[in-house]
């Protein structure tokens, strides 16, 4: 578990006045199963605040269960956009209005090879997104997003 703040200085070339303030909280529970399989859950929030702007929040939640040569797992995200940020109007959204955007997302991966304490895998995912109504006419009401993926990570570590 982790909580930390900080103030990041000037951190956008569009806006080099600015500072940010950004607060996050995380926590990750792992659990060994049986013959190598493992349980992974992670959840986290962010938060980033501008003087003079509403803050913008951000939730994650992930959980993955590796079995051997496969993975399976799902992540759900909740994030807060501001209208310069989705490149909106400011007249017609509203300067400092900020958005809410949900996505739910589900993989699979599988280990193809393992040489020099290196994994190969191979994977697909995907998404769909819950936005605001306001949004509906830019992106859609329930974007879809997939992907087929190669994986190189490092071997697990052994004790």
């Amino acid at each position: 578990m982790q909580v930390s703040h900080g103030r990041v200085k000037s951190p956008e070339l569009l806006h080099p006045e600015e500072d940010i303030n950004r607060t996050t909280a995380s926590a990750i529970f792992s659990q060994p199963l049986q013959q190598n399989n493992h349980l992974n859950i992670t959840g986290l929030w962010g938060l980033n605040k501008i003087e003079g702007h509403p803050g913008e929040n951000a939730v994650l939640l992930e959980g993955a269960l590796n079995m051997r040569r496969v993975a399976v797992y799902t992540r759900y995200e909740w994030v807060q956009k501001s209208t310069e940020e989705l490149n909106l109007d400011p007249v017609q959204y509203g300067a400092d209005k900020l958005f809410t955007v949900h996505a739910l997302t589900a993989g699979v991966s599988y280990d193809l090879l393992r040489v020099a304490h290196t994994r190969l895998a191979v994977g697909a995912q995907g998404s769909v997104f819950f936005n605001e109504q306001a949004l509906h006419r830019l992106y859609g009401s329930h974007p879809l997003a997939g992907e087929v993926y190669l994986r190189i990570y490092p071997d697990l570590m052994k004790p």
